[in-house]
């Protein structure tokens, strides 16, 4: 009996809009250039592949699946420009760059297109098994459906990126930055004036109707120009807010750990050092040193936040001042339950004093910095406090109004801290002019006027 040489068909695949896409976060951020249709297709054969899936597997779909999901015209005229797609698919490049090396990759190494069936047969390229299968950390995952209807090209990649730091609420990202990631020609929407009605605004319309999470955006400017912007984003279900993104950005299981993690920010602690400490040491053990290190911040009695806090968990601090405080051992013990900085504090203090004029003065500039570090210091005070003072999601006016005062009060403490060991150790006061923030600027001209 004669051998057949026919290849057997791929089973056909059904297109599921509720299926989740996952990518990693390194994918995401990648630079490429795709059609709104290119994409979609693109996004349908990374919803078929599953977690458990050794390879990326080879996909067989019927075309008329794909006009139903993704194509807003009918008849031989659409078949005919999604077998252009199909075939083109091939030439199509992804940039990935990664610990300084530049690599470009094909999207796919199989794409066929079966005009007398009506199938289409698409298979991604090998090279890219790590951004989609074993992924363990640094990833985002979302349901095809969030994307696949999304009209604008834009729409798709900013959702994405958003989608990846929902949990984290906010991301900034300069004009640079998304124009990378966008893959927008340098000499395409030059005004940012055209960048915002056409990009910003489309992709806000879309996403906020459309999808599982809302955004606001925050212009930042450097002087008048818009330099970087600042999204505001928010779960629209709870169901996906339960579900969606698992990166190593999202290394918190609710609100309340994602407030730790806002928490950490504010004091300074880098990312990359955020995901240790939390995947390190118990929620419990970060939220009470974290606390303990807010307070320490608030009384003027630490001036490095963000390497004492972390200090602060491993050590245990709030713990042991808290046991300190309660037990009542022998002398001889007490010393072993004294927190590290009270011992560093009490060596400095006498060190002090056998130091010179001179290298007091020195002393303080090393420990203090220089006047842009003493407003950045100020601001997270000014900031912290303000955190501190407010107890509600959503304060009304009054509230508000009340933690602004505390605020400036705050840094008006800092302020005459820092009058008050300048001239312990023989320095003038700091000038008016010597501030560039506007806001301190103003404040430090009343602490002055009443220091008069």
């Amino acid at each position: 009996m004669k051998k057949s040489n026919v290849v057997q068909p791929y089973d056909l695949e059904s297109i599921n809009i509720k299926n989740w896409v996952t990518k990693s976060n390194i994918l995401i951020e990648s630079t490429y250039k795709l059609s709104l249709q290119e994409q979609r297709i693109l996004l349908i054969m990374a919803s078929k592949v599953q977690p458990n899936d050794e390879t990326l597997k080879t996909y067989r779909f019927r075309a008329k699946d794909f006009i139903e999901i993704v194509g807003n015209k009918k008849g031989t005229g659409f078949y005919s420009y999604l077998k252009e797609i199909v075939n083109g698919l091939q030439t199509k490049i992804l940039t990935i760059k990664e610990k300084g090396r530049q690599r470009n990759y094909n999207w796919v190494i199989t794409s066929i297109y079966e005009e007398n069936e009506g199938y289409i047969t698409l298979q991604f390229h090998p090279s890219l098994k790590y951004l989609f299968l074993e992924l363990k950390e640094k990833f985002t995952s979302y349901q095809l459906e969030n994307v696949v209807r999304l009209n604008s090209v834009y729409s798709i990649r900013i959702y994405e990126l958003l989608k990846q730091y929902e949990r984290l609420r906010k991301r900034e990202l300069t004009l640079e930055e998304l124009r990378h990631f966008l893959a927008i020609e340098p000499t395409k929407y030059k005004q940012y004036g055209h960048f915002k009605s056409k990009v910003l605004a489309v992709a806000q319309k879309e996403i906020n109707n459309k999808t599982d999470i809302y955004f606001e955006f925050v212009e930042i400017k450097t002087g008048r120009k818009v330099t970087s912007i600042e999204f505001i984003i928010t779960s629209s279900s709870k169901e996906t807010k339960f579900k969606s993104t698992q990166s190593s950005l999202d290394l918190l299981d609710n609100d309340k750990e994602n407030g730790l993690y806002h928490d950490l920010m504010s004091l300074g602690v880098k990312p990359e050092k955020i995901e240790w400490v939390l995947s390190e040491f118990t929620k419990e053990q970060v939220k009470r040193n974290v606390k303990y290190t807010q307070g320490r911040l608030v009384i003027g009695d630490i001036t490095h936040p963000h390497s004492y806090v972390i200090k602060a968990i491993q050590k245990d601090y709030a713990k042991v001042s808290q046991e300190s405080k309660v037990s009542t051992p022998k002398k001889s013990t007490r010393k072993e339950l004294v927190p590290d900085f009270m011992i560093e504090a009490e060596d400095k203090e006498k060190a002090l004093e056998n130091l010179t004029l001179k290298e007091k003065q020195e002393l303080f500039y090393k420990e203090n910095g220089n006047q842009i570090e003493f407003e950045k210091r100020l601001l997270q005070f000014q900031e912290l406090r303000k955190m501190l003072v407010l107890n509600s999601e959503e304060p009304n006016q009054e509230e508000l109004k009340k933690a602004q005062e505390a605020a400036v009060q705050e840094v008006l403490r800092n302020m005459n801290e820092d009058l008050r060991k300048r001239e312990e150790i023989g320095l003038k006061p700091r000038l008016i002019n010597d501030f560039e923030n506007k806001e301190l600027r103003e404040i430090y001209r009343t602490f002055l006027h009443k220091q008069v």
